[in-house]
């Protein structure tokens, strides 16, 4: 190829050389030894230029089987072009490998093999083949840039088809969602589908009964027909007694008119005499006394029986049921042995001796009762030394009953019957109950189980305009029924003052006040009337020489005594008609003054004990209820606007 000529090979020896390497024997002296190659499969390298130049080749030849491989990866897809591509490819590989054999088996053909020592013509060989090598060389990388050109190409249609692939994915997502939601909708329209065909079939069962509905229907309609004829005559029938029965309505409507004037005449009559009733019923009272005195004497108990057999100081005269005879023997005044028997004989309005029942008493009061529904102020009190039955007269025994109820109770029992029945007049009535008691001339309230030290009840007057007295701070309990005033009743018995002593086992160490408010009105008559029923029990009075008490006895049997004489000085007072009157003297007094005082109707029993050895409590008993009952104060009034 235009080279510098090679050197002739210097003549080689045939001695043996040192530490050179023998050289292989020919099979034939006329050719040169073969060459070493690094492939079997490709040709033998004449020179380093020619060795690049196949490197080069071998080197650039992977991209195009790489591009091969990946246009048969993608031929399913690829358009008609790309396959025409792929087969110019596989061409041209061939023709390659066609070149590289006639390249290889020019030297053969030129002639034989050089002999080893023809160097010049071993260098026109190669030269020969170098130039061959190079056109191939030029020929594959023409060949390279247009497989890498449609590689490109090929790999833009790849990309296109990676796109297209990535949109189609994302359309059969969007379609596979679409698919579900259209099944589910499939789903659900079949069960309306399944449901409206249920429906059908009962519709289809329904219009088929009421097919057979309206076909009894029809056959109704036509026996109603038949019978309407038969109305028609009975409806004429109708109207003919309707038009009379209104001439008799009308007629009926005037006598009704009628009616209702004789009824409102007769309510008005009957108001009248309610009016009249409690005017008379009042009259007799006032003919009674507005302060009336019964005196009871209580029977013997069981333990006094055996001390005292007989009452022979007691005598009731059997034909006078208001009179007591208190009798007993005494020495003579003159000195003598002779004893005279001295007699005190008491009248009052009413004695019940020992054999009295409790309904005995109160029958005799019940009239009195009453008048505190027609708007009376009512007080009833009971006195006495103690242990004389005071309070077994006003609440009863702790173990109640009804044949044992007390006054209270009972006068209780007869307020909310009576308030029933005047309901038919027209009246209505409301209650309002408190229960206190005066110890030691201090106010407590029963109804309470523990009153507040701080708070001190003390009486007041309700206004400047009125003289009624009211107790700021005391337990004012509405009340509807005459168990719901029970229930009270024993509150307040549990928490009254009681001691024992030495004449009473059980003595009430305390005045106890029960008092019912009660407001009527009649809306018709357009009346009311607010009045105070006052049910008291006082403290029973002692002698100090035989109670024998000491420290917080003595100071009870002192209060009680103290407030019971101001009584004594108030009645006194009253039935000598002074101009001051001492109510504020006690607590007790002041808390009844409005019913000493002539506005209300008053009622005392004095209850005598039976034993002889209380005579002289006795006797002083009953000269304090014969004062009373001779007292004369005003006219009571009713509290009615």
């Amino acid at each position: 190829m235009g080279g510098r000529p090679t050197p002739p090979a210097k003549a080689s020896s045939r001695l043996p050389v040192s530490n050179r390497r023998p050289k292989r024997p020919a099979t034939n002296e006329n050719e040169p030894p073969q060459p070493l190659r690094k492939r079997a499969r490709g040709p033998p390298a004449p020179a380093k230029r020619g060795a690049l130049s196949t490197a080069t080749s071998q080197a650039r030849a992977p991209p195009a089987a790489s591009a091969a491989r990946n246009v048969r990866r993608v031929s399913g897809r690829l358009p008609l072009s790309s396959r025409a591509g792929e087969g110019a490819a596989t061409t041209a590989g061939k023709a390659v490998a066609t070149s590289a054999g006639a390249a290889g088996g020019g030297g053969g053909a030129a002639g034989k093999k050089r002999a080893p020592w023809d160097l010049k013509g071993q260098v026109s060989d190669l030269q020969v083949k170098v130039a061959a090598y190079k056109e191939k060389v030029k020929g594959l990388e023409a060949r390279n840039e247009d497989l890498e050109a449609h590689l490109q190409e090929l790999n833009g249609e790849l990309s296109q088809v990676t796109t297209q692939k990535e949109e189609l994915s994302t359309q059969a997502s969007t379609l596979a969602v679409d698919l579900q939601a259209w099944q589910t909708q499939a789903r659900d329209s079949l069960q309306r589908v399944s449901e409206l065909r249920e429906k059908e079939q009962q519709l289809e069962e329904r219009v088929r009964s009421q097919a057979g509905t309206l076909e009894e229907l029809k056959r109704a309609n036509r026996e109603m027909k038949g019978a309407q004829a038969g109305l028609a005559t009975q409806l004429e029938a109708t109207q003919a007694a309707l038009h009379q029965a209104e001439k008799d309505l009308a007629q009926r409507g005037q006598e009704n008119q009628a009616l209702q004037a004789r009824v409102s005449e007769l309510e008005q009559k009957l108001h009248d005499s309610e009016m009249e009733r409690r005017q008379l019923h009042n009259m007799v009272q006032e003919l009674k006394g507005n302060i009336r005195v019964f005196c009871r004497v209580r029977p013997l108990l069981r333990g006094e029986k055996e001390a005292q057999k007989e009452m022979n100081h007691l005598s009731f005269p059997a034909d006078d049921n208001k009179s007591l005879v208190l009798s007993r023997e005494e020495e003579s005044h003159t000195g003598r042995e002779r004893k005279e028997e001295i007699s005190y004989e008491f009248n009052f309005d009413r004695v019940f001796p020992p054999s009295s029942s409790q309904e005995d008493v109160f029958e005799e009061i019940s009239l009195l009762v009453q008048s505190a529904l027609d708007g009376y102020h009512v007080c009833i009190f009971a006195y006495g030394q103690t242990g004389s039955g005071k309070t077994y007269t006003m609440e009863g025994p702790d173990d109640l009953t009804p044949e044992t109820a007390g006054m209270i109770p009972r006068a209780v029992r007869q307020v909310f019957r009576a308030a029933h029945e005047m309901e038919a007049k027209g009246w209505k009535y409301q209650f309002v109950a408190n229960f206190l008691e005066i110890y030691n001339e201090s106010l407590r309230d029963l109804l309470v189980s523990r009153p507040d030290p701080a708070s001190e009840l003390e009486i007041r007057r309700m206004s400047q305009y009125t003289e009624e007295l009211h107790v700021p701070n005391l337990s004012y309990i509405p009340v509807s029924s005459e168990q719901e005033v029970l229930k009270l009743l024993q509150r307040a018995k549990a928490n009254r003052s009681v001691a024992k002593t030495s004449i009473n086992e059980r003595s009430s160490r305390s005045h106890s006040l029960f008092q019912l408010r009660i407001e009527g009105q009649n809306a018709r008559q357009e009346l009311s009337t607010s009045s105070v029923l006052s049910l008291v029990d006082l403290a029973g009075s002692e002698r100090l020489d035989k109670s024998l008490s000491k420290g917080e006895r003595l100071k009870e049997t002192q209060a009680i005594n103290t407030s019971l004489s101001n009584l004594g000085l108030v009645i006194t007072a009253l039935s000598n008609k002074e101009a001051h009157i001492p109510y504020r003297n006690s607590k007790l007094t002041y808390l009844l003054q409005n019913s000493l005082g002539g506005s209300s109707k008053m009622l005392m029993f004095v209850n005598i004990s039976p034993l002889e050895e209380n005579f002289g409590e006795s006797l002083n008993s009953l000269r304090f209820a014969r004062k009373v009952n001779e007292c004369v104060i005003g006219t009571a009034t009713t509290n009615r606007k």
